[in-house]
């Protein structure tokens, strides 16, 4: 499978790929403040990049639970620089985390290969044309919190715009599907969207949307039908780490996850890691976290199972008694 952004074509066939996170915002749900500012962003992404991933994504603005609205020009302040300065001093490609096409626009001219929506291209009207006119991919997330509004576990998070693009026949009967059925019509309209705008297929990747609004069950329920995206004709882009619905499963399993312990936090990224080994075993094309290191060595064994037939044949020595 391709995808196409900025006149070049990936072939996301033969390797999962990892997407370093860097939040330029002082409230992201596991890292707000780390890296608040210019040049602390910068340092983070290229850790990330020289640890092994080949996307950095940049956010200005939190989508948490409880996380309030940021004005454009303030999102644009904030990733601005960083884009600049990455795009000047490394290959890596750039995806913008924003649902805004304001900020979309200023990124793309900034140098960002990717724009990250996670209104699905519903959130902001002019967003599918802004991408459109321009050569970026971008990757359309399912958010159920504007699928499903009234949903208990929708309430906790800020709004994120999309007045009006569901009627409230269309909004009652999503409270009626399964998940999975959920997922598949937010889609369709997401990519009627897309059409509309004259936006290829080719520069669309789809994410389930994993950890926004959903249960316990919903989550894994999707990840489990990960493979569907496939059957659509689309690259999967996946963000699960550190995600809320870990740490519960940790908890109910009788670890103890508390995140201000050292302990806490690195069974949360452990756990995170094992998802990103099922992931790259299933296909998914990119997976979105918050470190590397880790990621890559469960992506690498995993890419290995999944292309067995195409190893060399190595033969091993007995180990040397020492």
């Amino acid at each position: 499978m391709t995808f196409q952004f900025k006149q070049q074509t990936l072939n996301l066939n033969n390797s999962t790929m990892l997407c370093g996170i860097v939040n330029v915002t002082p409230d992201s749900f596991s890292d707000g403040g780390k890296w608040f500012g210019k040049d602390e962003a910068i340092k983070h992404a290229k850790d990330l990049i020289n640890q092994g991933c080949q996307m950095i994504d940049i956010g200005g603005e939190s989508t948490r639970p409880g996380s309030t609205y940021v004005e454009i020009d303030d999102e644009i302040e904030r990733i601005l620089p960083v884009i600049k300065e990455l795009k000047a001093t490394t290959d890596v490609i750039i995806s913008v985390d924003t649902w805004k096409s304001e900020v979309a626009k200023a990124a793309i001219e900034a140098g960002a290969d990717i724009i990250n929506d996670i209104t699905g291209l519903l959130g902001d009207a002019k967003m599918a044309e802004t991408i459109a006119q321009s050569d970026a991919g971008v990757i359309v997330m399912l958010n159920p919190v504007i699928a499903r509004p009234n949903h208990p576990s929708a309430k906790i998070f800020p709004q994120f715009g999309a007045e009006g693009v569901f009627s409230d026949d269309e909004l009652a009967a999503f409270s009626e599907m399964s998940v999975v059925d959920m997922m598949a019509t937010y889609f369709d309209k997401s990519i009627a969207v897309a059409q509309s705008a004259h936006l290829p297929k080719e520069r669309i990747m789809l994410d389930p949307g994993i950890g926004f609004g959903l249960t316990k069950r919903e989550n894994y329920t999707l990840l489990k039908n990960l493979s569907l995206i496939h059957e659509w004709g689309y690259p999967c882009f996946l963000g699960v780490s550190r995600k809320r619905f870990i740490q519960n499963t940790l908890v109910d399993a009788g670890f103890d996850t508390d995140t201000e312990t050292t302990a806490g936090f690195e069974l949360r990224d452990q756990a995170s890691v094992i998802l990103t080994a099922i992931a790259a075993l299933k296909g998914v094309e990119v997976v979105r976290v918050h470190s590397v290191r880790e990621h890559y060595m469960a992506k690498t064994i995993a890419d290995n199972v999944r292309h067995a037939e195409d190893l060399a044949d190595t033969n091993f020595e007995a180990y040397q008694n020492k």
